[in-house]
C-alpha cells in the first residue's frame, strides 16, 4: 500500500516523527474557529500563516503541531477555549484576536480519508489534525455558528 501524502509535507519532514506515530485516522465531528465569511486563512495551519513561523527552540513537537489544524471535540469546548483566550486580552486587543482567529466556529465531519489527528487535551478537547494532501475540510463543513450575539457578547452554549 502506498503511503498517503500530507499537505505541507515539505515542512513536516523538518521535524522528527511528524506527525507523531500516535496520531490516527479519525471519523468524528470536530469544531474549528473561523470567520463568518470564510477567509483563506481559516483552514491554514498557524505556521503557514505566520511564515516563517515563530522560532521555537528545542521543541520540534510544537513546531510539528504548528503545521496542523487546531480542532475541538465539542462545540462547548470550542466556545470555552475561545472565551478563555479572548477574555484574557485587554479590551483594545480583542478585535485583533477576532480578526486573527474568527468570530464563528464550524462543525466539520472528519472522515478517515482526511488525515491524522492526535494529542487531544482532556480538559479543553483540543487536538491537532494533519490533513492529507487531497483533503479539503472546508468542503466538509456541516454548519457555522456565531460566537457573538447581536450585542457583541459571547454566546453561552
Amino acid at each position: 500500500m502506498q503511503a498517503k501524502k500530507f499537505k505541507y509535507a515539505a515542512y513536516l519532514c523538518q521535524s522528527q516523527n511528524c506527525p507523531p506515530d500516535s496520531y490516527i485516522e479519525m471519523e468524528c465531528d470536530a469544531y474549528r474557529w473561523i470567520h463568518s465569511t470564510i477567509t483563506k486563512n481559516d483552514f491554514l495551519p498557524r505556521n503557514i500563516i505566520q511564515n516563517p513561523p515563530q522560532r521555537i527552540l528545542d521543541d520540534s513537537d510544537l513546531m510539528c503541531k504548528g503545521y496542523g489544524l487546531s480542532l475541538f471535540d465539542t462545540n462547548g469546548n470550542a466556545i470555552k477555549t475561545y472565551t478563555k483566550n479572548y477574555s484574557k486580552r485587554r479590551a483594545h486587543l480583542r478585535q485583533s484576536f477576532i480578526t486573527e482567529y474568527g468570530d464563528s466556529f464550524c462543525l466539520i465531519k472528519i472522515e478517515s480519508s482526511d488525515g491524522l489527528g492526535g494529542d487531544k487535551n482532556k480538559e479543553s478537547g483540543h487536538f491537532t489534525f494533519h490533513e492529507y494532501e487531497d483533503s479539503n475540510l472546508e468542503e466538509r463543513i456541516i454548519n457555522i455558528f456565531n460566537i457573538f450575539d447581536d450585542d457583541g457578547k459571547i454566546i453561552n452554549n
